[in-house]
This record gives C-alpha cells, sequence and structure tokens, in this order.
C-alpha cells in the first residue's frame, strides 16, 4: 500500500515538481526567510512571484528551486523583483544541449536569470547612508536646439548640468551622478562611443550578434530594444568604482546577469551565491524575447496593465484601506513607466535637484497617472502592513512619491497623512 502523498506545502523541497508547488511550500518559506533583508517578507514575495506568472507565463515552466534561489537573491539584496518599480527581473531562459543523433540543439531545461535593472542599482547605492540621491541620463544631440541644456566641463570649474529637449537627435554622453549626505558630489560622464565600446565587448552583445546572424533575425538583446536605459545602466556601474557602496550594491553588481547556481543556493543558503561573472546583464544568447525594463516576455504592451493588477487574495487588508476610494480616476489607461523618456524621469526627478545643477520642467501628468498611484499606494499599503516603517517605505518610494507630489500635490498629501496616521496607529 502506497504511502500518503504529502500536500505540497509540507514536502520536502527537493520532492517539489513545479513553481504552483513552490511558491506555496512552507520549506521554500523558510529559505526565504532565512536570507531576506529586514524589510522583506516571505509571503510578499510569492504573491509577487504569483503575480509575475500571470504577467510571464514561461516563469512557470522553469525549475523551481532555480526560480526559488533567484527570489532568494533578490529578497537578500532587498529588491522586489517583477513590479513596476523597475528594481530587478526574474527572466527565464533555456537551456539547450545539443543532441547527439539528430545535431540539433534542444531545450533541456528552463532555468532563471537575475536582472538588476538601473532603478534597483540607484535604491542599492542610496543605502550606504552616505547618498542622497542618485541618477543617470542621456545627452542627445538636439537638447540645446529644443528647450534642453547640456553644460560638462572637467577641471578646475568642474560642473556637469542637463536638462533634456526632444530626444531625437544622436547620443552623445551617458552620465551618471550622485549627491553625498556632506554636500559633495560624484558624476561620471562616458562618451557615446565608449558606451558602444562596453556593450560590443560584453559576452550577451556577440552571443545574440552570432545568433541573429546564424538565423538571419533581428538582434535579440536589450541592448537593440532599450538602449537607453541599459545606457544609463553602464553609466551607474562606471560611478559605483568612486562611491561609498552598500555590501548590498557590491553583492548586486556580482550577481547581476551572472551565470549562477541558484538550485544549489536553495537548497543550501549558508554557502552563498556561486556566481561566474561577467554576462554583463544582457545573456541574449539562451534567453526568450524579454523586455529589461518590465520583465516581460512578448506582448510586452499588453502585458504592461497585468503587472500594474495587483493579487486581489492579500493576506491582510491594505493598511489605510479607504484612501484609495477618495480619488477621482480620470482615466482608464495603465501608467507605463518604460517608455523612452518616461521611465528616466520618474526614477530620476528629484535625485536630478544636485549641487552639479541638474535642472527639470514642469510636466503634465502622464496619461493613465491615477492607475499609478493606486498602484505605488497599494504597494505601500502591503509593505506597511508587512512590517516596514514608515521611513523606510518614504525611502524606498521616493521617486514614485515625488512623481505623484509633482503631478497631484493633494492626492500626495493626502496619502502621507494617511500612512502617518497608520504608523501612530501601529506604535
Amino acid at each position: 500500500m502506497n504511502a500518503p502523498t504529502l500536500p505540497a506545502a509540507k514536502r520536502p523541497l527537493r520532492q517539489v515538481t513545479n513553481v504552483r508547488e513552490m511558491l506555496v511550500n512552507d520549506q521554500a518559506k523558510g529559505q526565504l526567510a532565512a536570507v531576506a533583508a529586514a524589510h522583506m517578507k516571505p509571503e510578499r514575495m510569492m504573491r509577487l512571484m504569483a503575480n509575475a506568472l500571470r504577467v510571464t507565463p514561461k516563469l512557470g515552466e522553469c525549475n523551481p528551486l532555480s526560480l526559488l534561489g533567484a527570489m532568494m537573491q533578490c529578497a537578500s539584496l532587498g529588491l522586489e523583483p517583477n513590479t513596476v518599480l523597475g528594481h530587478a527581473y526574474l527572466i527565464p531562459f533555456d537551456r539547450k544541449e545539443k543532441n547527439k543523433k539528430t545535431g540539433r540543439w534542444e531545450v533541456v531545461e528552463t532555468n532563471v536569470q537575475l536582472i538588476i535593472g538601473y532603478k534597483g542599482y540607484i535604491d542599492l547605492a542610496r543605502r550606504s547612508g552616505h547618498i542622497t540621491s542618485i541618477a543617470a541620463g542621456i545627452h542627445y544631440s538636439d537638447d540645446e536646439a529644443t528647450g534642453g541644456l547640456w553644460e560638462y566641463e572637467e577641471g578646475t570649474e568642474s560642473r556637469l548640468r542637463h536638462r533634456a529637449g526632444a530626444q531625437e537627435g544622436q547620443k552623445l554622453h551617458a552620465y551618471a551622478i550622485a549627491k553625498f549626505r556632506d554636500g559633495g558630489h560624484a558624476y561620471v560622464v562616458l562618451p557615446w562611443a565608449k558606451v558602444m565600446k562596453i556593450r560590443d565587448g560584453s559576452q550577451g552583445w556577440q552571443a545574440a550578434v552570432r545568433t541573429a546572424e546564424q538565423y538571419n533575425k533581428p538582434i535579440n538583446s536589450p541592448w537593440a530594444t532599450h538602449e537607453d536605459e541599459m545606457a544609463q545602466k553602464t553609466a551607474i556601474r562606471a560611478l559605483a568604482k568612486f562611491l561609498p557602496l552598500s555590501t548590498e550594491f557590491r553583492d548586486g553588481l556580482e550577481a547581476d546577469g551572472a551565470r549562477a547556481d541558484y538550485m544549489g543556493f536553495a537548497m543550501n543558503p549558508t554557502a552563498g551565491l556561486d556566481a561566474q561573472p561577467e554576462y554583463d546583464s544582457d545573456l541574449s544568447g539562451q534567453m526568450i524575447d524579454h523586455d529589461p525594463e518590465t520583465g516581460e516576455v512578448q506582448q510586452v504592451e499588453d502585458q504592461r496593465a497585468g503587472q500594474q493588477t495587483m493579487p486581489q487574495d492579500r493576506e491582510k487588508a491594505s493598511a489605510p484601506a479607504t484612501r484609495r476610494k477618495q480619488a477621482a480616476r480620470t482615466d482608464s489607461t495603465p501608467y507605463s513607466e518604460g517608455g523612452p523618456r518616461g521611465g528616466q524621469q520618474d526614477a530620476s526627478q528629484g535625485a536630478l535637484d544636485m549641487s552639479a545643477e541638474t535642472d527639470s520642467k514642469a510636466e503634465p501628468a502622464p496619461e493613465g497617472f491615477d492607475q499609478f498611484i493606486e498602484h505605488v499606494d497599494a504597494l505601500i499599503s502591503d509593505e506597511m502592513n508587512d512590517g516596514m516603517s514608515l521611513q523606510e517605505v518614504l525611502d524606498l518610494h521616493d521617486g514614485q512619491l515625488a512623481q505623484i507630489k509633482k503631478h497631484a500635490p493633494d492626492r500626495h498629501a493626502q496619502m502621507l497623512k494617511s500612512y502617518q496616521d497608520f504608523a501612530r496607529g501601529a506604535q
């Protein structure tokens, strides 16, 4: 007589057969809790990944231990994966082997790769306690001719000032800039030729080019589809050499885009992550087509709305539950952060007001901004319910809250009061 099968929640981790079972497994939650940063809760990570499965079904085909290990790495860095915050993305990719009989390459397993977005690096950099703001941008040749500004000089009168114009000309520079608590600042400016040299030297880009030439297809790489975001990330990584960095930032540099043994990490977190750098966050040779700014797979525009839909079966009622009912809805279009300039603006607005005199202009609210507000509000509610302090959520979401304050100041004030009331009531 066969012994009764244990429910998925109680099975040993090695007996978990798929991602759905892993997301409800008690041992998997325990492994997450063992490595997670203080503000990261295993239950929330599981909810985020369940939502990511609806947006990117391919994740459900991954080796469950590979996905768990990548989630554990995100949790240890304190970054939420596959959300509109743009901090990190768990991307499925196929491992292939050559069939000796047919001579063809066949998929033998689907694993997970961690890609840290440039917004994630900004968040990690600020955790050192020495940095008050950090941002990145692209200088276009038509900035000055279309109402923008570019002033850059090294030497005793060093300065960097940038205000974006139409951004339809040639790309001339990528830059990143950080402001320190003592009032000082540091920045790096990369000529576009240098950016392209870094791109061309990455293994991922080289693999993508070879694959495109072999199959006569377009180049499948984030550098081909989201060049500005990859260039900004490159500038931030270059600036990192001159910054007092948090341990999480250094760990992120090591794990980002590396060939990592996430399955081994899932089973034995005390041994640490075995990562083989450097694949330059690209992995195009084996990775399925994806959008690095959202982590979505194919049909990106249709899926953006799905990524902004929060799970309905929350473990607790949202903290200030009534506040979302008070905001008038003006547009049902999802607010997309991943456009050519919108992603940069929302992440770095407020970080660009620095000693280096970077300027900005007021803008009208983007389409669907009310949905963006609702989503940020829901995230903060969940995080405060999960035990994060008011200051922690304000620091984590400072870029998004700055955008809300800029375009909807009354709503911003209402939200802050609601968070403060909840924090006082929780004491």
